[in-house]
């Protein structure tokens, strides 16, 4: 997304329509969608900035009522702290050490510069250029760059280009409502038309409120359109106590109530992870669709922007949700930035959770594996007996499967696969649940249970079939012989028959009640008719090249 700065004004605009002169965009990065830096936020720039330069340095760097935070990208958090028409630097959670930095950018140097040490050498980005010690500073000057610490020498890690000047005008919150407010309620009225138009002939219309500040301004915009909707709420059971108290004063008229799915189920299934979220069907999907699926046909609307992520980017604002039958989804305020969304939010004075106040980026569940440390650190602080939890069967898991400290340190448990960044912090990975060896159309799984597979094979349409028929699976106890079926549709079923948690996502997908669980799903033959959708919503098949380890012998195929 590109953010405009009006160069009159000194202030941020969410679109150029809203420029009356000149105007310059800031150089943020792909992914920044910046927001306004709340108090929190700048109480922390100040003891980080004022604790790494010396006193003083942080009202040198902010000479400006208005500063936003956008992401920026890193292992964990980072912030690009823009103001003045420019990014100041990078306020970043450093893994290594466990503490915050500031790192000071082009534009900013001439207001810090004078308190850094200098290194009186030019190189590239990579290049060693010094010893360093314990109490060294975290950054020097070099004469083309900045040079970081990093172990025991300094690294050169920015290259500096010519930026524009920072700003130097007075600027203040009150002026940048005054001068965006046309385009934030030009901005209301397009999502006020999008419910319109999207909630003809489409029934009952629900609005999702999560308690986020998405959600908060998109109930603003539902009430404002005068369509008559309904207000549905997920508890997922992982919650922080403050958005309960928070939804519960703001109202709602639905509620999906998880209640204790996610710690009856997480033994089985292990700890969620950012490619294997299981937690999203057991504590979102299969409440949410107890809770509507009797109010359908209608129309959901939810609080998502396209802004928020690269898989949301290309996402359309309108779509028949596959896991509600009889819904379909929307978006009112998909192109809305986060700047966009909390101008709204104060020219239409709405209340927001007061987590945001008490420095949360993000809410929904306290221990989401897409969550980063210093966010974790948060909810320690603030709720040690609901962290304590959470690490304590971390600390157990990791022990019981022989992985190192620092796999709970430095939450290596949010991938099953981590990205090679992480894994040179600390080389540690789970082991697979399942092992799959493809050997002339053998699918050999260990574990596996051949009594429960043969069971749930009734959900491919299939039955047992006498030996010598090749045109059917034949089972044995190391795994299967497959003939014409699929090898990943015997893959679901396999998973599902040895690794199976008791959740309880198929029985509630299941139109003809076929399905009973009793510890384990199993399947009722004379009423299954073959669909095939348990396979689709269990957490197991749906992440099962992610759980299984899958290696070929002879000339096995491929899964």
């Amino acid at each position: 997304m590109r953010l405009y700065w009006s160069v009159q004004d000194n202030i941020p605009l969410i679109s150029r329509r809203c420029a009356d002169g000149e105007l310059r965009v800031v150089p943020t990065s792909r992914t920044s969608d910046p927001r306004p830096a709340t108090p929190s936020d700048l109480e922390l720039l100040r003891r980080v900035v004022d604790g790494q330069f010396g006193y003083g340095a942080y009202n040198e760097l902010v000479r400006s009522e208005v500063v936003l935070l956008g992401r920026a990208p890193y292992m964990d958090t980072a912030y690009e702290v823009i103001s003045d028409g420019g990014i100041l630097g990078h306020l970043f959670f450093d893994l290594y050490e466990m503490r915050w930095y500031f790192k000071p950018l082009e534009q900013s140097i001439y207001r810090l510069g004078h308190r850094m040490e200098v290194l009186r050498v030019e190189g590239r980005r990579g290049d060693f250029v010094g010893a360093a010690g314990e109490g060294d500073p975290k950054f020097k000057l070099t004469d083309n760059g900045l040079a970081e610490r990093v172990g025991t020498r300094y690294v050169i890690t920015r290259i500096f280009k010519r930026r524009d000047d920072l700003l130097e005008g007075r600027s203040s919150w009150r002026k940048v409502l005054e001068v965006n407010e046309p385009c934030v309620l030009s901005g209301e009225s397009r999502a006020i038309r999008f419910i319109w138009r999207a909630s003809r002939e489409r029934g009952k219309v629900i609005v999702s409120f999560s308690g986020g500040k998405d959600s908060s301004a998109l109930l603003e915009v539902a009430r404002r359109s005068g369509v008559d909707h309904l207000v549905y709420f997920n508890d997922t059971g992982l919650e922080l106590p403050e958005t309960v108290e928070f939804v519960e004063r703001v109202g709602y008229d639905l509620l999906g109530d998880a209640g204790d799915s996610f710690w009856r189920n997480v033994g089985g299934f292990g700890p969620p992870a950012r490619d294997y979220r299981w937690c999203c069907k057991v504590i979102k999907l299969m409440p949410t669709h107890r809770a509507l699926r009797d109010l359908a046909p209608g129309l959901t609307l939810v609080g998502q922007r396209r802004f928020e992520s690269s898989a949301r980017m290309r996402g359309p604002p309108l779509w028949r949700n596959r896991w509600l039958p009889g819904f379909v989804t929307g978006a009112p305020i998909n192109e809305w930035s986060a700047l966009q969304t909390w101008l709204y939010i104060r020219t239409r004075g709405v209340e927001v959770n007061p987590l945001y106040d008490l420095g949360f980026d993000r809410l929904g569940c306290y221990l989401c594996p897409a969550s980063r440390l210093s966010e974790y650190a948060k909810v320690e602080e603030l709720h040690p007996d609901l962290w304590e939890r959470w690490e304590s069967f971390l600390e157990a898991y990791a022990a019981e499967r022989g992985l190192p400290p620092c796999w709970v340190r430095y939450g290596l448990w949010r991938w099953m696969h981590p990205p090679g960044r992480m894994t040179r912090i600390c080389n540690a990975v789970r082991e697979p649940m399942m092992r799959v060896t493809l050997d002339r159309g053998h699918v050999r799984m260990n574990p596996h249970d051949p009594q429960a597979f043969l069971n749930l094979i009734h959900s491919l349409g299939r039955r047992r079939a006498d030996a010598s028929d090749r045109t059917f699976l034949r089972v044995d106890g190391e795994g299967v012989l497959v003939g014409n079926t699929p090898v990943e549709a015997v893959l679901k079923v396999g998973v599902r028959a040895s690794l199976c948690t008791g959740c309880g996502l198929c029985a509630e997908y299941c139109d003809r009640e076929a399905i009973r669980v009793d510890g384990k799903a199993t399947i009722d033959p004379d009423r299954c008719v073959g669909c095939g959708v348990c396979n689709e919503v269990c957490p197991l098949s749906h992440y099962f090249g992610r759980i299984a380890q899958i290696s070929k012998g002879g000339d096995g195929g491929s899964a």
